[in-house]
């Protein structure tokens, strides 16, 4: 009977037996009648992931995908961005997994949905909810160094022809292996380290650009100068639209001894922005799969 492989996936160590016979073990894979010879334990899998430096391990039942949750507030940190061409802000994930006998395991990783409290709203076309924090910014979804360094942000690429630039990218995501089928006999568990890089997509208003010109004369009569020259970008704070402008009038009257009169008034405006500390958390999805050294199995059945 051909086995579903992708139901191997349990939570906990390794807890899930596929079972075959010493003879006809990989036989047993797509036998389509019974056998009665007595089975034993040929593979067995476990994943999970963790997100952030404390979060809590998330581990896959039955070979359901998991979850790891980007917080708002950490998205919120690209508005602290005050700084052309500021460091991202950089938030690690990673998934943890063990594949026993002939089984490996690969996984996806996706980005499906932002999450708050007005409800969650998909986000698997790269567009941000509009209104959002993250709809001003963009965020890069790509596999640590060595060291788990997330120094190298990869570039963003140019939208095709037509093409709306999304706010979210995901890089080399899928069917990443973790262990190769057959690789890990002793039940090791193997870690992959994860980035998330969060920028602000800053526009600049123009460049302010700075010249100097200097000239001497020496005291033989001759004439020297020189001219130096410098830029500076220049760009509002990162925030969300405004959404107005509150305006102040003071006015003052007042009536001396003598009856004379004196009057003055004031102005002053408030721009008025919305608060982003209800920016929504992100939803990370790491769907597991069950490869085998028999290549009659297909990983994803």
């Amino acid at each position: 009977m051909k086995r579903n492989t992708r139901l191997g996936l349990i939570a906990g160590a390794v807890s899930v037996g596929l079972l075959g016979s010493a003879v006809a073990a990989f036989a047993l894979w797509q036998a389509t009648a019974g056998a009665s010879t007595p089975g034993f334990a040929i593979g067995g899998v476990n994943f999970s992931a963790v997100g952030g430096p404390n979060g809590d391990r998330a581990t896959s039942e039955g070979g359901a995908p998991v979850t790891v949750t980007l917080p708002g507030k950490t998205v919120i940190e690209v508005l602290e961005q005050d700084a052309v061409n500021a460091e991202p802000v950089i938030w690690r994930f990673t998934a943890t997994g063990s594949a026993l006998g002939i089984t490996g395991l690969d996984y996806t990783v996706s980005v499906s949905e932002q999450n708050g409290k007005g409800g969650s709203y998909d986000l698997s076309s790269g567009i941000a909810k509009p209104g959002t924090v993250l709809e001003g910014s963009t965020m890069k979804v790509y596999r640590a160094a060595a060291g788990g360094d997330c120094s190298a942000v990869p570039a963003t690429p140019k939208p095709a022809e037509g093409e709306s630039p999304r706010n979210v990218y995901l890089y080399e995501t899928s069917d990443v292996q973790l262990q190769a089928a057959g690789a890990a006999q002793d039940g090791a568990e193997t870690e992959q380290e994860w980035c998330v890089a969060l920028d602000w997509n800053d526009a600049l208003d123009g460049m302010y650009v700075n010249d100097v010109q200097v000239t001497g004369i020496a005291e033989n009569g001759s004439t020297n100068g020189a001219m130096s020259r410098w830029h500076a970008a220049v760009g509002f704070p990162p925030s969300l639209d405004l959404m107005g402008t509150y305006r102040n009038r003071a006015l003052v009257e007042g009536i001396a001894e003598d009856t004379t009169k004196a009057k003055s008034r004031a102005d002053w405006h408030a721009d008025v922005y919305p608060d982003p500390s209800g920016e929504p958390d992100i939803v990370i999805s790491l769907d597991p799969i069950v490869t085998s050294l028999n290549p009659a199995i297909d990983p994803r059945d």
